[in-house]
């Protein structure tokens, strides 16, 4: 299992179900997992992707652990990717034979994993829980609905029968033929496709399954599902069937209409292909890549499955599920930390590497090349460089029309409005220094991305917003600028006064900043263009100088309206004259600024789960609010020395032991 990537949003812990615990004796002990709204983790045959939960029992003398018991699942589509999963509170039980030897009392202990997911992303998580059981009666019992768990209800016998490529299973009549829910028939192994059970077609005294695409044969163990009757109740169903009949099934042949066949990818199997000199396509997936599953469409293709068989490729398949080491070294070998990789290799070849997101036409192209002994070109690399670098430009202009920037616009509308009657000089500075701001961050973000990356770490556009103390300070520079906007306290030589105003002696260094700040707000949203123009630049094969320039494009995109004003301050001319005006403008413009924080403050609260943290930040944001209140009523020019100096150092203190509190708390 990876490690753990962000703030669980699922509470784990042992629970007893066995209301007396005596030694000699098997009792029941259960893994509780309450997962968020719109979380799921997964049942032990995932479907399409996905892990199930594990817990790894720390050795005891005292106990001998035994069978486990899975409640029912439930189908969950996401985006035609079908998984096989738990949602809200769910149990798995564990049998533990308590020794003969133990005294008073037994400590269970263990390392519980699982992945949740929702409809953004999955996140490995780990928990160590513990459990300690009281011999006797004295013991805290929670308690299951044993009509959700199969294996605590009497099983039933089912009959049935291969037709050309289909399953065909005969309903018990303790089942049915009513006696069952539509589509709650999930197969306990992988025999048959996620996405062939969600098409099952229910007839009146049979369902009938689709072959086509299995992960596993029929004939590699035992066939048995859990269903669900009319009453909600899950039972197992054990199947039997004609041996004979499944041979026909589990030999496919090479024809286009079959599916492909794939073998488990090791060293020695990739060695003796090549050494029989045929092209190897290699696939590296794990269940928990949904990326990976996606791409596994490709496969289904007639024109793939066409030219895989038509030229004898061998297909080996390298599940990194469970991060093994020997998959971990073949990936370093193609510069890669991560999954989904696919390979095409042939002697005398250069490695054949297509892109995260298969294709039909990459997959031909690439093994249209291995076969004719040609260059492989991309479909990214088939445009030159220079349009990248303009789509990047022109993604980084459309970004100012997002809403994580439009809260920086009123910023500059105000610049633009003060330096309506400065020399065009002075315009022209603060233009190229705001561009500055912009692009000297853009190239900061840039290397920072490719430093962690090159360190294995899986980052992105936009990661930083994974981190509560990046946001949290956002939050809090929202919230204090504003204040000022509203008025509560003066835009002087303050942070947020220096990035509203951009003259005289402070708006050379304020441009510089609303720049940087701009850059830092805008990074959570992408624009249409920049995200295909992102993808290239983080794509593996750019060089460190092609991203570099893929991200200043970005930022001479992103500050060119800008820039474009100053180098043309005859156009500042359309605007307003400074005035009254303005005043009622910065309290207008305080609400994005406003609605921005309120923002953040979600995106807090989706990365921690610990709800007192939120609830001290809301607090915190209150301080905050009444040291700048502080500042501005008694720091003022007309109180007297005595009165400002007091009320600055009140105001200091007050919001630096308010972050210093609320920094201090940051989850892991």
């Amino acid at each position: 299992m990876p490690t753990t990537w962000a703030a669980s949003h699922t509470q784990v812990e042992l629970v007893n179900l066995s209301p007396s615990v005596e030694v000699g004796q098997t009792v029941r002990v259960g893994l509780k997992f309450k997962c968020e709204p719109n979380y799921h983790i997964y049942w032990k045959n995932v479907g399409d992707a996905g892990t199930p939960p594990t817990i790894t029992w720390k050795e005891n003398l005292d106990v001998k652990f035994g069978n486990t018991f899975w409640p029912g699942p439930h189908i969950f589509d996401q985006k035609g990717v079908i998984n096989f999963v738990y949602s809200d509170e769910t149990i798995i039980v564990f049998e533990a034979k308590v020794s003969s030897t133990a005294k008073n009392q037994v400590l269970l202990e263990g390392l519980a994993e699982w992945l949740e997911c929702n409809e953004s992303g999955c996140f490995p998580q780990e928990k160590q829980v513990s459990l300690t059981l009281n011999l006797g009666t004295n013991n805290k019992v929670s308690e299951i609905d044993s009509k959700l768990y199969p294996d605590l209800n009497p099983p039933v016998t089912a009959t049935a029968r291969v037709e050309d490529e289909h399953l065909i299973l005969d309903i018990p009549q303790n089942l049915g033929p009513k006696g069952y829910n539509l589509k709650g028939f999930f197969p306990e192994r992988a025999f048959i496709s996620a996405s062939r059970v969600a098409m099952a077609q229910y007839l009146p005294n049979h369902v009938k399954f689709n072959l086509h695409d299995a992960p596993e044969p029929l004939s590699a163990g035992p066939l048995s599902f859990v269903a669900q009757n009319a009453q909600g109740n899950f039972i197992k169903v054990n199947v039997k069937l004609n041996t004979e009949e499944v041979t026909t099934v589990t030999e496919p042949t090479k024809s286009s209409n079959e599916s492909l066949i794939w073998q488990p990818w090791s060293i020695e199997a990739q060695t003796k292909a090549l050494n029989k000199d045929k092209i190897v396509y290699i696939d590296f997936t794990a269940r928990w890549c949904a990326t990976c599953q996606v791409n596994k469409r490709v496969y289904h293709d007639d024109e793939v499955i066409k030219i895989f068989n038509t030229n004898n490729v061998v297909l080996l398949r390298a599940d990194w599920t469970k991060k093994d080491s020997i998959i971990s070294a073949e990936l370093k070998k193609y510069n890669r930390e991560g999954i989904p990789l696919n390979v095409i290799l042939k002697n005398n070849h250069e490695p054949i590497i297509l892109s995260e997101a298969l294709t039909t036409k990459e997959v031909i192209n690439g093994i249209e090349a291995a076969v004719f002994n040609q260059p492989y070109k991309s479909s990214d690399s088939s445009h030159p460089f220079w349009i990248w670098l303009l789509l990047a430009m022109g993604g980084g202009f459309i970004l100012n029309l997002m809403p994580c920037v439009f809260p920086m616009i009123g910023i500059k509308i105000l610049g633009f409005v003060n330096d309506a009657g400065a020399k065009n000089k002075t315009i022209l500075i603060h233009g190229l220094l705001y561009t500055l701001g912009v692009v000297i961050s853009f190239i900061s973000l840039s290397i920072l991305i490719l430093i962690l990356k090159n360190t294995g770490s899986a980052v992105g556009w936009g990661f930083q917003m994974q981190s509560a103390g990046f946001v949290l300070a956002t939050t809090v520079l929202m919230v204090i600028m504003g204040l000022s906007f509203i008025g509560l306290f003066e835009i002087g030589s303050s942070f947020a006064g220096t990035l509203a105003q951009s003259h005289k002696s402070s708006g050379s260094w304020g441009a510089f900043l609303s720049g940087v700040l701009a850059t830092a707000v805008a990074t959570p949203c992408t624009a249409p263009g920049l995200g295909a123009a992102i993808g290239f630049a983080l794509d593996g094969q750019r060089t460190n100088l092609e991203t570099i320039s893929l991200f200043i494009a970005m930022g001479l995109g992103m500050a060119s309206p800008y820039l474009f004003l100053s180098i043309f301050p005859k156009l500042t001319r359309f605007l307003p004259k400074p005035g009254a005006w303005m005043e009622t403008l910065k309290k207008v413009l305080a609400l994005p600024l406003f609605a921005y924080a309120a923002y953040l403050l979600w995106v807090l609260n989706g990365i921690s789960t610990n709800t007192n943290w939120i609830r001290d930040i809301t607090i915190g944001l209150i301080l905050v609010s009444v040291s700048c209140y502080v500042f501005g009523k008694w720091g003022a020019v007309h109180q007297s020395d005595k009165t400002r100096k007091i009320a600055r150092w009140t105001s200091a203190i007050l919001l630096g032991a308010t972050l210093i509190y609320l920094f201090s708390q940051l989850p892991n």
